[in-house]
């Protein structure tokens, strides 16, 4: 299987899929994208990607069922997650504290007897500015 290099964008709204996209491709980056969970873990699987950037709030699968699929799937797994979410404004709730800073057992599903820890690896708040974007990126590539 060759390796992809392309990094999948899952978000609902397709103006946040094009400015990620322009974002990206503007500095070099092949992107791919998806407009729900469903769709996201098919492409996926597909087309494993070097980074998923991931919206919260979807219909079909949402971010969070998302998250736990990929990190309790063999094949995905290791892929680095950035949640990029305006769920603050959308909730008043501050999703990078819930998900960065909960108890590992709220935050742990069982891999193959293991406890794997199912937080994203960055999370970003909605409206993301660019060049916060592009330094999760190159850090996680």
């Amino acid at each position: 299987m060759t390796e992809s290099k392309k990094i999948l964008i899952i978000d609902d709204d397709p103006d946040a899929i094009a400015y990620l996209k322009a974002v990206l491709e503007d500095n070099g980056y092949e992107t791919m994208s998806a407009c729900d969970g469903e769709e996201g873990i098919t492409k996926a699987r597909e087309t494993p990607p070097v980074i998923i950037l991931l919206d919260l709030m979807m219909p079909n699968k949402s971010g969070i069922k998302f998250l736990n699929e990929v990190k309790s799937d063999e094949q995905l797994k290791e892929v680095p997650i950035v949640v990029i979410s305006g769920a603050r404004q959308e909730t008043g709730v501050d999703m990078k504290q819930y998900l960065e800073h909960r108890p590992f057992q709220e935050r742990k599903i069982a891999v193959a007897d293991v406890d794997v820890d199912s937080s994203p690896d960055v999370f970003l708040e909605k409206p993301v500015n660019p060049p916060e974007l592009l330094t999760a990126v190159k850090k996680l590539v």
